[in-house]
């Protein structure tokens, strides 16, 4: 069941929200020679379906909108996400979110291992000299993996925001979609 709250608008009086869990997400695909850079959340939905984003708006929210982050998470897409191209693209890779004009989170992408997670297993069998051992790399496929922020960052309506994916170049040996998800309190109006 929805929360609702009211907030105080300037220009309009009192506006009646709704709150919602509701991820804010988007994507970009990653060709096979990795690309210096690329802008999340700035086409809106651009024809885009809702497999690939969530966000009406180039770069902002529509009116009365308003969402608080709570959480990130990342997932590279399983159809081509081989354990090379993982390991690449997280040796390569950093985030920044930018809110208006402020830079308001820097993060290595190797942090934001969650939910959709990379697991590799292998198990080495014991011989008549060594024992057998297990190992697994980091990212377990588990949703409750996920980068929680100690303080929400909170994205006004109709203020420009993008999350700027930069990485140092790179090769993968297949190009794959990665998926970023905003976790939070998504605020509507009551309809």
């Amino acid at each position: 069941m929805p929360v609702f709250r009211t907030v105080k608008d300037a220009r309009s009086g009192s506006i009646r929200l709704e709150a919602i869990h509701q991820p804010l997400y988007d994507s970009v695909l990653l060709a096979t020679t990795l690309q210096t850079s690329a802008t999340l959340f700035s086409l809106g939905n651009n024809g885009r379906s809702a497999l690939y984003t969530n966000l009406q708006t180039a770069g902002q929210l529509s009116w009365p909108k308003r969402f608080s982050i709570r959480a990130l998470r990342q997932v590279l897409g399983f159809n081509s996400a081989t354990y090379a191209n993982v390991a690449a693209f997280w040796a390569a890779a950093f985030y920044q979110l930018q809110v208006g004009e402020k830079v308001y989170l820097t993060i290595p992408a190797f942090i934001l291992t969650a939910g959709g997670g990379l697991s590799q297993q292998t198990l080495v069998p014991a011989t008549a000299t060594t024992a057998g051992t297990i190992n697994c790399e980091t990212g377990w496929p588990d949703q409750r993996n996920i980068y929680s922020l100690l303080h929400s960052i909170y994205l006004p309506p109709v203020q420009n925001f993008f999350l700027a994916l930069t990485t140092a170049g790179g090769t993968l040996t297949a190009s794959t979609y990665c998926h970023i998800f905003l976790e939070g309190e998504l605020l509507r109006e009551i309809q």
